[in-house]
Parts: structure tokens; C-alpha cells; sequence
């Protein structure tokens, strides 16, 4: 996810300034039913979902900046990064997993465009959740606006779900937050490195001010690719190893990187959205799925779809697919596994 200190500043104290926001409601209506505007059938509730306990984001959130520290319950496990033969997938990988600016994990299936409630997520009382990624592992790996990692298996029953905590440290200063995607090491290695995108502003453009980075699975080092021209931006990534950005702003970009070297493949604007709230991206089955809210700071999250490999035969048609989505996603997360070309 990112959000835009552009407009916050105006109403946050200048500390809080790379927050997502003073106050998040959720997309839901006085009565606590959905929108108006969703299609029947647009989301589902887990078995362990008990009526009205849907993620609405109301009485939820701590108040940014004051309560969510380090809490040192949070169980030390590792990355649980070591690599089994092949890299196999796990259950819970084929599907695009999306979280909550409260917690909550959902998955969304592209197929059928819908979603899905998992489970909560319980990091030590924390709620401002920045950016998430998914490994072949089923570990979605979840990022807080404080700049902590952790991780949650997917396939826990648990509702909520513990974090754990990988151990990861960052000192790094292009990187006090950042976008996140697995990708595969090549068309020939399925198995698969976290990658960074500088996550420090939306406006914050120019030459070398923001970087791509890696962080080494058994180290947990986070360690720069190369310097890029945009400090504000999330990744995904496919399993024959190719590497996109969005980023930006007015109007944000989706971006082709070289994923070893940094260098800049391609770039597609993308004039229908924008990057001044909470977005996030995903691709899956040779498209671009993109979560985007319409309003600054608002309560919910549109859903478009890029036909990014044409194979509709539209060209790059980009379509908004749902006006109102369950949840303001902060973060998309696919797996290595998801498939790679049209289904």
C-alpha cells in the first residue's frame, strides 16, 4: 500500500505526515450493510466470520503514531525462508490476497471476481498496515506504517491470525517503508526473493531519489538494486521473473524493471487512477489487477483490470470491474504460483 501525505499534512500533525490517514471508516452503509452499488455474490464470509464481525474498520483503529509499537510477544520463527527441492507451492498461493487498512485479510479471485474473508490479523494491537507480499510458502509477508515485518500463514485456521516475526531489521534510509512482491529468481527457478520499492512520497521524483532493493532469504539483509527516478511505489511479481512498479503520481505509471539490474524496461501511464490514497497491484494470468481508492483517504477500494497482454482483444483496455470493493486494500499479494499467462 501506499498513501499520500499530500492533503494529510493539512489535517495531521507534520509527524504523521506518511500515514495513511487521520481516521479510516469502512466501505459499508449506515446499517451496516455493503453498498448499494455491489454486485450480488461480490464477497463471502469464512466459516469463522460471525455475523457483523466483516471487517468495517470501525472502532478498530489505533491512533496512528501512539499506540503501535514493537510488542516483543510477537513469536520469533525465522523467515522460514529455507528452500525445499523445487520450490513447490503451497495450498492458499493460487488466488490474489489482499489486506485491510485495519488487518483483515481477504483473498480475490479474478476469476469470478470475488472476495473472500480469511481471518484478522493479530500483530500485537497494531492496525496501520502499509504493504503485503505472498511467498510459495503461503506467508504473507505484512508491513506496518512503523516499518516492522512480520508474517501470517495463510493456511491458519486461526481467526485472528498470529503474526511472527521473521526478525527482519532496516536501517536503510530510502526504504522506511516500501512496496513489496515476491518474484521468481527465472523462467527456470521458481523459487523466489522478496523485492522493495522506496515507499517515502508520492512527490518525492527525480534522479536516484528512490530504489529497488532485495532482501536475501536467509539474511534478511534488504540490500539496493539500483537507484530509480520515483521514491513512492509498489511491485509485483510473475514466476518467470519479471519485476513492475506502479508509481508515481499525476498520473501514476506501471513500470517494467529489469529485477537484477534495476534498469527500466517499460512504462505504461496510467491516466484513469491515481496514487493520492491507498493502492496496491497484482498480476495474475498475464493481466494487472489494481486496487485503488477513488477518494482521498476514503473507505473503500475500486477494482481495474489491465488486459496488459491484449489477449481479450481490446488492446491494453484498462476496465473498472468493481466500484466498491469490501475493504480499503492497502496491499496485494500473489504468489509465484499464480499463472503467468491467459487462463
Amino acid at each position: 500500500m501506499l498513501s499520500s501525505p499530500r492533503a494529510l499534512a493539512l489535517a495531521c500533525p507534520l509527524a504523521l505526515a506518511l500515514l495513511p490517514a487521520c481516521g479510516i471508516f469502512g466501505g459499508w452503509d449506515d446499517d451496516g450493510t455493503a453498498g448499494d452499488d455491489l454486485p450480488p455474490g461480490w464477497f463471502t464470509e469464512t466459516a469463522s466470520t460471525s455475523a457483523g464481525s466483516i471487517d468495517s474498520g470501525y472502532d478498530t483503529f489505533d491512533t496512528y503514531g501512539t499506540t503501535e509499537v514493537n510488542d516483543s510477544s510477537i513469536e520469533p520463527t525465522g523467515a522460514d525462508d529455507d528452500p525445499e527441492a523445487g520450490c513447490p507451492c503451497a495450498p492458499g498461493t493460487d488466488l490474489i490476497y489482499v489486506l485491510s487498512d485495519s488487518g483483515t485479510l481477504w483473498s480475490f479471485d479474478p476469476q469470478d471476481l470475488h472476495f473472500a474473508r480469511i481471518a484478522d490479523i493479530k500483530c500485537g494491537g497494531m492496525k496501520s498496515t502499509f504493504s503485503m507480499g505472498v511467498s510459495r510458502k503461503a506467508r504473507a509477508w505484512v508491513q506496518y506504517q512503523s516499518g516492522d515485518l512480520y508474517t501470517v500463514d495463510l493456511n491458519d485456521p486461526s481467526d485472528p491470525i498470529p503474526c511472527l516475526d521473521p526478525g527482519f531489521e532496516n536501517q536503510n534510509p530510502k526504504f522506511p517503508n516500501f512496496g513489496m512482491a515476491f518474484v521468481a529468481n527465472s523462467v527456470v527457478d521458481p523459487c523466489d526473493k522478496l523485492h522493495a520499492h522506496s515507499a517515502i512520497a508520492p512527490d518525492v521524483i527525480g534522479e536516484g531519489v528512490g530504489a529497488l532493493g532485495v532482501i536475501d532469504p536467509q539474511t534478511l539483509e534488504l540490500s539496493e538494486i539500483a537507484p530509480i527516478d520515483y521514491g513512492w511505489g509498489e511491485l509485483t511479481g510473475t514466476s518467470t521473473g519479471r519485476l513492475f512498479a506502479y508509481q508515481g503520481s499525476a498520473p501514476p505509471l506501471l513500470s517494467e524493471y529489469d529485477k537484477g539490474s534495476g534498469e527500466l524496461l517499460d512504462v505504461l501511464p496510467l491516466p484513469q487512477l491515481s496514487s493520492d490514497s491507498a493502492f496496491a497491484f497484482a498480476w495474475w494470468g498475464g493481466d494487472f489487477y489494481l486496487f485503488h481508492d477513488p477518494n482521498l483517504f476514503g473507505s473503500y477500494s475500486e477494482v481495474w483490470h489491465l488486459d496488459y497482454d491484449e489477449s481479450d482483444g481490446m488492446g491494453q483496455a484498462m476496465t473498472k470491474i468493481i466500484s466498491q470493493a469490501p475493504i480499503r486494500v492497502v496491499g496485494a499479494g500473489v504468489s509465484t504460483c499464480v499463472p503467468a499467462g491467459p487462463v
